[in-house]
Formats: structure tokens, C-alpha cells, sequence
């Protein structure tokens, strides 16, 4: 019994992480990037992941950039590198040489960097790193080394587990010890106690777990969202804040205040978008003598006067 409950416990597990193999491949095989290179004088379309370094690269306005290059033709070329540097504000490049070698890459003007995204001009480059090589395969190998740590619900089954085989054990010295002081045979009495041992053990917990995990994933899969690993569905329910410093990461440069408070006094929510002037201050909660729900047009600059 327990060895089979142990096989279908791996089965589900197997099966779930399977599923979302499955998915996250067929999820990248249709996001496949195409680069326009210039090979024996003609413009060509590839795949990137057949670029190698010396190949000349044509990008322009929309274009991502499919590995890291030098900018040799550039034409009023701006390029976003947020997912690098952190900067929401596109970079502007040039051809000019970085007298710096340990220039950081936001000031490396002359390069391109594969997964930033031209957003103005036109550019040709010359492949220098593709892959693993490139700033991007660095991050991603820093990530790949990185030391996954156990979820809430793995900490807390650990000590569960710690904790009832704590008991057992010292459940199954008393018996062989109670057994041996009434004069029973050590081998029945060894046997009793491993049974008792082995008994207190929740076998089904793992199936159990496993399976909440895998109700967990559907759920998430049914609003469009894809778990590579099961147990960070708990991690993910898990979470009470999410912490972001960069406009640009979460917005689209437009963050837009939702609600002010005045401490003691007042409290607004706001309505309207990004950088707009239309909207209106709804008085949420306040003192006495202001009437909750009140609107109030935004408030208009003086014009100036000659």
C-alpha cells in the first residue's frame, strides 16, 4: 500500500509539471523572433537563434534586437533597455567609440543588446554575442544558479514531518521497551512496534498536497496563467505585497494618483489618466461640514499675464 501510494503520488506530480513543460514550450515555440540580416548583398529574413557572431543585422522602429552587436549605421535610433539598465526612458545610439572599457551599459551608446526593443530610427549592427553570451544569457544564468528556497508550506510540512517522526520513534522505543520488561519475544515485539511506527506516518499527505497544488494550477490555467513548478502556486497565494520601484515596469509611464489623504482631515479618490487634466476629486470621507461623495473638477492653473 504505501509503495503504491508513493507511485501515484509521483504520477500526479509527473503529470501536473508535465502539463506546464508542455505549455511553456508551445508558449515559446509561437513567440519565435525573426531578424532581417544582410547576407551576400541581399536582405534576408532568419531566425534568431540562427545568428552568429559577424552576421549584419537591419533593425528599425518595432524591430527587437536579436543579439548583443556593434551599432555601426545608425539614423535618430533609440532603443529601450529597461529590462537591462532600468531606465523606462528609451537610449539613444550612436556610432562613436566608448573610450571606456569598463563603461556600464547604460552609457554604451555604440551597442544594442539582444531583447531591448527599437522604438524610433533605423540601425544595422554587427553581431558580436548570441545566446548564453550575451548580457540577457548572463542574467539568465545568474538566475539558473540562483538557490530556490522552500515555500511557507514546504517549511511547515518539514517540521511536520520532523515532528510526528519524533513521536513515532519515541513511541516505538517505549513499546520495545514495555515489550521486553513483560518478557515478550523481542522479534514480535519489534514488530508491533515498527507496524506502530509506520502507522502514525500520514501516508495520504502527499497525495493530498499534491492534488490542491494541481486544483490550484487549473485555476490559474483558467485565467490564463501558466505554473512551471507546483509548489509555486502556495507561493504565489502566499503573497501579501508586491513591491515595484520603476515606473515603466508595472505602467506605462503614466501612473496616475488614485487616492490622497489629508491626515486628520480629508480623504479623495481621483479620477482620470496618465498626464490628462480631465477628471474630477471625489471626497470620500471627511470632516463635518463636507458631504462625502462631493466631485470637484481639477483645479486650473492661473494664466499668466503679460
Amino acid at each position: 500500500m504505501l509503495v503504491g501510494l508513493t507511485v501515484f503520488n509521483a504520477i500526479l506530480g509527473m503529470r501536473g509539471e508535465a502539463k506546464a513543460e508542455a505549455s511553456l514550450a508551445a508558449l515559446a515555440s509561437s513567440m519565435k523572433s525573426i531578424a532581417r540580416v544582410r547576407r551576400d548583398g541581399q536582405a534576408i529574413e532568419v531566425n534568431a537563434e540562427e545568428l552568429v557572431p559577424g552576421d549584419i543585422v537591419l533593425m528599425e522602429a518595432g524591430n527587437r534586437v536579436p543579439a548583443d552587436g556593434r551599432l555601426f549605421v545608425t539614423a535618430n535610433v533609440e532603443i529601450e533597455e529597461a529590462a537591462l539598465t532600468g531606465e523606462s526612458v528609451a537610449s539613444p545610439k550612436d556610432t562613436a567609440t566608448i573610450a571606456k572599457a569598463d563603461a556600464p551599459l547604460g552609457d554604451r551608446h555604440c551597442m544594442a543588446y539582444m531583447n531591448t526593443s527599437v522604438t524610433r530610427g533605423r540601425a544595422e549592427m554587427i553581431v558580436t554575442t548570441t545566446g548564453m553570451g550575451t548580457e540577457m544569457g548572463n542574467i539568465a544564468d545568474m538566475l539558473n544558479k540562483t538557490e530556490a528556497d522552500k515555500t511557507p508550506l514546504q517549511k511547515q510540512l518539514d517540521r511536520l514531518t520532523v515532528i510526528i517522526a519524533s513521536l513515532a520513534g519515541l513511541a516505538f522505543i517505549i513499546m520495545i521497551v514495555l515489550g521486553i520488561v513483560n518478557g515478550q519475544p523481542l522479534e514480535a515485539v519489534f514488530i508491533a512496534g515498527v507496524a506502530l511506527a509506520i502507522s502514525a506516518i500520514p501516508t495520504g499527505l502527499p497525495a493530498v498536497v499534491t492534488t490542491m497544488y494541481s486544483m490550484g494550477t487549473r485555476a490559474l490555467a483558467a485565467q490564463g496563467a501558466i505554473v512551471k513548478r507546483l509548489p509555486s502556486v502556495e507561493t504565489l497565494g502566499s503573497v501579501s505585497a508586491i513591491c515595484s520601484d520603476k515606473t515603466g515596469t508595472l505602467t506605462l509611464n503614466k501612473m496616475t494618483a488614485r487616492e490622497f489623504t489629508i491626515p486628520g482631515q480629508n480623504r479623495f479618490s481621483v479620477t482620470g489618466e496618465g498626464y490628462g487634466t480631465q477628471g474630477t476629486m471625489t471626497l470620500a470621507s471627511g470632516v463635518a461640514g463636507l458631504q462625502p461623495g462631493r466631485k470637484t473638477p481639477y483645479p486650473t492653473a492661473p494664466k499668466a499675464s503679460c
